[in-house]
């Protein structure tokens, strides 16, 4: 018996090779119809024996290719059509099986094994394959040494593509027509490159160029003239462009490489002149490079490394993962100064694999930007950022279309979790314990900042932006708005945002909900939207206590907070305490000066004047000491903060591994590598009374200047401090399950980076019968938060519907 069926597939399922495996499928089994790409799914018609037909509609979820992630299938029984054969047909823009037309006769296919996971129709960029990087050391193939070689199984995805569905016609590879061959592989359902839509080789793809810095190909220092274009063109032609790449490299010199969602910086990592030059010009102190090796045997070599770091390191998103540094390890100290680890990569694309090759050492590999601007994406804006950074360039003539950083991991407690999401990771969607009714668009915070689209219960988080605080980055956001928003397939109509009124990304969302005709906006304050990112990432729909440490976010009473305790029930929350006040003498600036945290939390402990002097680090001048001492007893309603973020940062100060934070989280880093290792005892603390009520950090740091005076070893009271946090959350963890009855945690905020902090406080929480949720898929620093800001609205709206 004859039967025709209509299937609607979605999640990722273009790019992906879906529609060659479906094919492929469909020809074994002897069945007609055809496949095609819709805009945000793949559409299915396919006729033939019955038992055929079931056996395929079983097999399309059993066996997909390697990089597709389904979320639905819907099946709808049709008339005969009487098709000849089985095809892949050109993509066009249908409407999808509605519920209407699916009606009595549709199935809705089971897909247990998938979790529940929704996902976007264009899948992220994911790492050369074997197969393909095999070909490309192999001199006998014809695309040997071809820096874009790719499959349906590697290579581009989100980088190139317009809009879906992914074809080639609209992502950026649609200015490069396939050669004859390339058309024949295309074609061929025996050939792995079977409809893979980015293929290309040196025939007819794109090609690499290169020059040095100091000229210019047209761009804004204008034409170069005839003797620069003839010394350019004696670089170039020296061994072509990686060879070039690679002598600068070696001479210790500074590469921007134009990768996949932007331009890298790169250099020798062992070598100490050139990585401190980058950092001179880069205009980046501190804050530790990434490094990236030829394979994992390298690795091993320069760091320690569990199994389950190591599955991090050569999955197809390959992360920077944060690894343990060998004691003497061949790589610059200034590469990661004042910490015990690593960020390390593989190379993610041929184009890496090729200059790893031609150095044969390990290089920095940066984003290429100034500190906290986004990164560059074509030459012109590679000459604006970089023109005084990089030596040398090495391009390519296939667009960047969406910007895309490189993502970061970190294990803790046996897990990877995601420190920053973007390549490879992004736009794979997440989803919401709640179905939104209205689309939702959340712009996220002031520092890490992310964008985050709804559609239903799937939230789509955007690649990492970076920190607010100029034009190029709110550039930047539209740019991800208008991506997520395309990546969705929706018209969002409801806005939500931080409560601090004087963020850019604020400014920016009310800005956006005027111009748009936006329905409605929805403020979530800034802790309430960490814990609720935990909860949409595990589905959590039962009211939760939210511990939220971090450095800074404005309270619902005017303070800066930072050392919560939450009860969190959907778009609703309480204070059920916290981290007691101490004045913050100077507001932000205070971030980066711990010797005035450290000050400040001396006096809120009573510690007398002549303890306290002694305190006073040999680079502060005396007057300002004063001045700051003068601030810091004025206590304002708005002048105080709870901030273990600025608890962390008094304590690194104190024992003199950090004064001065050149980047964002520096003392934090530093603290928590000079206690690794050590012998822990903790400092008391005490609950106060009322509601919320208050647990004051005064005998920690109290403890921690006594056993300085001591002479203690500062790695043993920098473990005691960790200690202490870990016993001050159970501490308000257990009285808040005395007053609620609540036992689920979730422990969040950029504080929860720190290892040593969560992997204790989780277990000793966990010891005490508390179930413990830490954010995994997403980050728990403020680059989760528009995830959280998208889960809070969408409650809201759920709770208006239900009313």
């Amino acid at each position: 018996m004859l039967e025709r069926r209509l299937i609607e597939v979605e999640g990722t399922v273009q790019g992906v090779g879906f529609r060659p495996f479906v094919h492929r499928l469909a020809s074994a089994s002897a069945l007609r119809g055809f496949v095609r790409n819709d805009a945000g799914r793949v559409l299915i018609d396919v006729e033939g024996e019955a038992e055929g037909v079931d056996a395929f509609c079983l097999a399309l979820t059993v066996c997909p290719p390697p990089l597709t992630a389904i979320s639905s299938i819907h099946v709808v029984a049709a008339p005969l059509a009487s098709y000849h054969d089985f095809q892949i047909a050109p993509s066009r823009l249908p409407q999808p099986l509605t519920a209407a037309r699916r009606g009595a006769d549709a199935v809705d296919v089971a897909l247990d094994a998938i979790d529940g996971e929704a996902s976007s129709a264009i899948p992220p960029d994911v790492a050369t394959c074997d197969a393909c990087l095999g070909e490309l050391f192999d001199p006998t193939n014809r695309r040997y040494r071809h820096a874009f070689i790719t499959c349906t199984d590697c290579g581009p995805r989100l980088t190139i593509a317009g809009q879906a569905p992914f074809d080639r016609a609209r992502t950026s590879m649609a200015t490069f027509p396939r050669c004859r061959d390339c058309e024949r592989e295309y074609h061929d359902p025996l050939d792995r490159r079977f409809h893979a839509e980015a293929i290309a080789c040196p025939a007819c793809g794109p090609q690499l160029t290169s020059w040095p810095m100091t000229l210019s190909p047209g761009g804004p220092g204008g034409a170069a003239s005839p003797s620069d274009t003839r010394a350019a063109s004696d670089v170039r032609m020296a061994g072509g462009p990686i060879a070039a790449a690679a002598t600068v490299v070696r001479g210790g010199g500074i590469v921007a490489l134009k990768a996949l969602g932007g331009f890298h910086l790169t250099c020798d990592a062992s070598d100490e002149r050139a990585v401190r030059r980058l950092r001179q010009r880069k205009q980046r102190a501190g804050k530790p490079f990434a490094i990236m090796v030829r394979d994992v045997d390298v690795v091993r070599g320069l760091c320690e490394m569990s199994d389950v770091e190591m599955a991090a390191l050569v999955s197809e998103a390959r992360p920077i993962v944060l690894l343990r540094r060998r004691a003497h390890a061949p790589v610059a100290t200034s590469v990661a100064p004042a910490t015990t680890t690593l960020g390390v990569m593989l190379p993610s694309t041929p184009l890496h694999h090729l200059l790893l090759e031609a150095v044969n050492a390990p290089l920095v590999m940066t984003s290429g930007n100034r500190g906290g601007e986004p990164v560059a994406i074509n030459d012109l804006e590679a000459r604006n950022a970089l023109g005084d950074v990089a030596d040398f360039v090495v391009t390519h003539n296939r667009d960047i279309v969406a910007r895309c950083d490189d993502s970061v991991v970190r294990v803790i407690d046996g897990a990877s979790r995601v420190v920053r999401r973007s390549r490879g990771f992004v736009p794979r969607a997440l989803t919401m314990p709640v179905h939104a009714q209205h689309s939702v668009l959340a712009f996220g915070g002031e520092l890490k900042n992310t964008i985050c689209v709804t559609r239903g219960a799937s939230a789509f988080l955007s690649a990492h932006v970076g920190d607010m605080d100029g034009e190029l980055a709110q550039h930047a956001v539209r740019d991800a708005i208008a991506r997520m928003r395309s990546v969705a397939g929706v018209t969002p109509s409801v806005i939500a945002h931080d409560l601090h009124p004087d963020y850019a990304s604020t400014r920016l969302a009310e800005r956006y909900a005027s111009e748009h005709a936006a329905t409605r906006r929805v403020i979530v304050q800034h802790h309430h939207a960490h814990v609720s990112a935990c909860t949409a990432e595990y589905g959590i729909r039962e009211p939760v206590i939210g511990v939220a440490f971090d450095g800074a976010g404005l309270g619902s009473d005017g303070a800066t907070w930072g050392g919560e305790f939450l009860v969190v029930t959907g778009a609703r929350f309480v204070r059920a305490g916290h981290v007691a006040y101490v004045p913050l003498p100077g507001g932000d600036a205070a971030a980066r000066k711990p010797w005035r945290v450290a000050l400040a939390h001396l006096l809120a402990a009573g510690v007398d004047e002549d303890r306290i002097r002694r305190q006073r680090p040999a680079s502060v001048p005396m007057a300002e000491w004063a001045l700051v001492h003068q601030v810091a007893q004025r206590h304002t309603p708005t002048n105080r903060t709870s901030s273990v973020g600025r608890l962390f940062d008094a304590v690194a100060s104190l024992l003199g591994v950090c004064h001065d934070a050149r980047f964002e989280g520096e003392a934090a880093m530093a603290l928590e590598s000079a206690a690794n290792g050590a012998r822990a005892r903790s400092y008391p603390s005490t609950l106060g009374r009322g509601a919320p009520w208050t647990v004051n950090p005064a005998s920690i740091v109290y403890g921690v200047l006594h056993d300085l005076e001591r002479g203690r070893d500062r790695a043993d009271i920098a473990a005691s401090f960790h200690a202490s946090l870990r016993d001050l959350i159970v501490l308000g963890c257990e009285r808040v399950r005395e007053e609620t009855g609540l036992a689920t945690v979730v422990l969040t905020g950029g504080v929860f980076m720190n290892r040593l902090l969560t992997e204790s406080a989780s277990a000793a929480l966990t010891s005490r019968l508390f179930r413990v949720f830490t954010p995994q898929t997403v980050p728990c620093n403020d680059g989760g938060l528009a995830l959280g800001q998208a889960h809070v609205a969408a409650h809201a709206l759920e709770n208006e519907r239900c009313a």
